[in-house]
């Protein structure tokens, strides 16, 4: 599952430069093959392999769904209720949810009706595509939760209303996403009412969420008089962008960000670990010296939820 980088802590600034400046270490490559040549989906009633980004992954079979102990269950009133409502019904699990056209912004009135219902919406994303939800509550006493669940019942992010409710993800696959839309848990009491729901397909992602779809960066002379300005735009709360840089041994790398516009957090990686940042960091500059030739992934995130355009520069000084 995709895991956020808000979940990381920032590390003291002594811990992490020293004297100003963090040695880099590292060698050799990292490699992907076709995850579903030969399926290797054969247990169970996972069958299913899909790939997403490299990596085989298994899914329940057609008339089952995914609980959480991991198991695929046989899909029955218990799992997924059918009860009267609106003319959506039935609609309260993954394999019954309500198709919606992802190319074009698309609005719907619904109702969550009676207490406990929950309403879903597939998603026919497209890879690297951002898509907005927003839900805004009508006539009764809802205060709606959004869900936000991947081709495989995974849950993804979520987002509660005050009283609006809004969450955006990326396609980080060509594939089925789902949204569910029920009353908000943090509301002591039952809730039911009626609601508009407004799906927006935002564009595309100029910059990937990994190491494989990093966008490559060549640093400028640290005493050019025209350096590149680089640009970036945090589209929901969850984006990552990732930069690749191939650093040379004993050089130093200076990122200087634009601060008339969002500073977003950032963390390091080196091409031998894409999964645990050596540095996290939220400046509006930091130097790196490299200990070793390796590739470097610089990843801006947002710490806090906050979203928006960025700018950045980065200087090589020999």
């Amino acid at each position: 599952m995709h895991s956020p980088l808000s979940r990381f802590l920032f590390l003291p600034l002594a811990a992490v430069l020293g004297t100003g400046c963090l040695v880099i270490d590292g060698n050799g490559p990292d490699t992907q093959d076709d995850p579903c040549d030969p399926n290797p989906c054969t247990q169970g009633d996972k069958t299913l392999c899909v790939n997403e980004a490299g990596n085989a992954r298994c899914l329940c079979k057609q008339g089952t769904i995914l609980r959480p102990n991991g198991t695929c269950e046989a899909i029955t009133t218990l799992n997924c209720p059918e009860h009267t409502g609106d003319s959506s019904e039935p609609d309260d699990c993954l394999t019954r949810a309500v198709t919606l056209a992802s190319d074009a912004t698309v609005q719907r009135q619904q109702t969550i009706e009676p207490v406990g219902d929950y309403d879903f919406f597939r998603v026919d994303g497209k890879l690297r595509t951002v898509y907005s939800v927003t839900v805004e509550p009508g006539a009764g006493s809802l205060m709606p939760r959004l869900d936000v669940f991947d081709q495989g019942g995974q849950w993804l992010t979520s987002k509660d209303g005050r009283p609006k409710a809004q969450v955006g993800f990326k396609a980080r696959a060509t594939a089925p996403y789902y949204v569910r839309v029920s009353h908000s848990p943090f509301d002591p009491s039952p809730g039911t009412g009626q609601y508009a729901l407004s799906l927006t397909p935002v564009g595309e992602d100029v910059h990937g969420d990994s190491s494989t779809e990093a966008t490559t960066i060549v640093p400028d002379p640290a005493n050019t008089t025209t350096p590149t300005d680089r640009n970036g735009r945090l589209e929901y709360d969850q984006d990552e962008d990732w930069f690749a840089i191939a650093v040379t041994k004993d050089v130093t790398y200076r990122i200087e960000f634009d601060t008339s516009r969002v500073v977003p957090a950032m963390a390091g990686f080196t091409k031998e670990d894409v999964k645990t940042p050596f540095y996290t960091w939220k400046n509006s500059f930091v130097e790196l010296r490299a200990a070793s030739t390796t590739t470097l992934y610089l990843v801006m995130y947002s710490d806090e939820g906050v979203t928006g355009n960025y700018g950045f520069r980065v200087f090589r000084f020999n």
